[in-house]
Order: C-alpha cells, then sequence, then structure tokens
C-alpha cells in the first residue's frame, strides 16, 4: 500500500513538474449570467485569439472583468499548459 503511494505521488509530481503557468492579456469576452440547469456560471476571456473559461467565477470576479472592460483596463488570464482552454486565475491590471 506505501508504495503504491508512492508511486501516485510521484507520477503526479512528474506532471505538475512538466506543466507551466503562463499569462495573456484578455481582448475581449464572453459572460455566460445564466448558465443552462446544472451548468456552471462562465466567463470567456478571449486571450491570443482563443477563448479561455474562467468557471464559476465569483460575483467579485465577475464585477472586477465587466467593469475593466468598461473602463479599459487590462484583463490578465493565467492557465497552464496541460490544460490551455481552462484559466487558474484572473488579474485585473489597472491603467
Amino acid at each position: 500500500m506505501q508504495q503504491q503511494l508512492q508511486q501516485v505521488t510521484q507520477a503526479a509530481l512528474q506532471q505538475i513538474s512538466t506543466q507551466a503557468l503562463v499569462a495573456g492579456v484578455a481582448n475581449g469576452y464572453i459572460d455566460i449570467v445564466h448558465p443552462l440547469p446544472g451548468q456552471p456560471r462562465q466567463i470567456f476571456l478571449r486571450i491570443n485569439n482563443q477563448f479561455r473559461v474562467l468557471n464559476n467565477p465569483t460575483p467579485q470576479a465577475h464585477d472586477e472583468i465587466q467593469e475593466a472592460f468598461a473602463f479599459g483596463h487590462q484583463v490578465i488570464g493565467v492557465w497552464d499548459t496541460g490544460s490551455p482552454a481552462i484559466l487558474r486565475s484572473i488579474r485585473v491590471q489597472r491603467i
């Protein structure tokens, strides 16, 4: 049992170590305010001409993204190379 746990842990660490975090500035977004039943709320950010999704954004993140685009601030999305279509986090940079 101990050996299996070590193997699983080692495999997970190898997978994590091969993934890198990447960031980019969004130049557009789509906000799914009222998703279909059973689906999460989502915001899609267009970064480098590819849409990347932020699942279940907090109300604060939702408001910050809308305000950023309304007032010309930068929205920076962060994702890992293993799942490039799914955002890990966002940051609003007020210029």
